[in-house]
C-alpha cells in the first residue's frame, strides 16, 4: 500500500498532544508537509465527537482539493464498534440506527479509536506484548500505558507501524483498534 500525502491538506481532530503528534508524525511519514497539517482545536472525547460534524462538513465542502480528515479519539472502555457509531450517529442518527455508514468509500475521513488511550498503541508498536487492551494487573485493574511514554520521541514506533505492521501481514496478536487503524489507512488510497 504505496500511500502519498505530499502536497495534501490534514486536519487532525484529536484529544491530546500524543494523539496530535502520533497522527502528524503518521502523516509525515506518508509525505505530508509540516505545514499543511492542522489541529482543531478539541481537548477530550467529548469536544472531538462535538466538533466532528462540522469537520466532516468542512471537508465535504472542500472535497475537491487533496485533503484528509484525521480524527482520533480514546476508546477509554469502550470498544471500537462502539466509538465508531457515536461518529456515525453525530452525522446521521437515522442512518447510524439502521447501521449504514455515514462516510462514503471515497472520502479521506480517517477515524481511528485506540483502546483506552493512543499510549496503549505505542506499547504494542514498541514491544509486540499480548493482549494490551486486557491486560490486568495483580488488583485485576487493566493496565495502562498512559504515562510510559510522556516526551517520547515517538518518530520510531510511527516508522516501525508504517513500515513493518501495517505493510505487512498483522500479526494475530495486533490490538483490534489498531487492526482497524490500519485499514481506515485504505481510504487514503481513494
Amino acid at each position: 500500500m504505496a500511500i502519498n500525502l505530499k502536497g495534501y491538506r490534514i486536519t487532525v481532530l484529536c484529544e491530546d498532544m500524543a494523539q496530535f503528534d502520533f497522527l502528524s508524525s503518521y502523516a509525515k511519514a506518508l509525505g505530508a508537509e509540516n505545514r499543511k497539517i492542522f489541529k482543531l482545536p478539541a481537548y477530550n472525547n467529548a469536544t472531538v465527537l462535538k466538533y466532528y460534524p462540522n469537520a466532516v462538513k468542512d471537508y465535504r465542502r472542500f472535497s475537491n482539493e487533496n485533503i484528509v480528515l484525521m480524527v482520533m479519539i480514546d476508546a477509554d472502555e469502550k470498544t471500537i464498534l462502539e466509538r465508531l457509531k457515536e461518529f456515525d450517529e453525530k452525522l446521521d442518527i437515522e442512518k447510524a440506527r439502521l447501521n449504514q455508514s455515514t462516510r462514503l468509500s471515497n472520502e479521506k475521513i480517517l477515524l481511528f479509536a485506540p483502546i483506552r488511550n493512543i499510549e496503549s498503541w505505542f506499547h504494542y508498536i514498541q514491544t509486540n506484548a499480548d493482549d494490551i487492551e486486557t491486560k490486568t494487573d495483580s488488583s485485576g485493574k487493566i493496565i495502562s500505558y498512559k504515562n510510559q511514554y510522556k516526551n517520547q520521541d515517538i518518530s520510531e514506533l510511527v516508522k516501525k507501524l508504517k513500515e513493518e505492521i501495517c505493510l505487512n501481514r498483522l500479526p494475530d496478536n495486533t490490538p483490534a483498534s489498531l487492526r482497524h487503524a490500519c485499514n481506515e489507512l485504505k481510504r487514503l488510497n481513494n
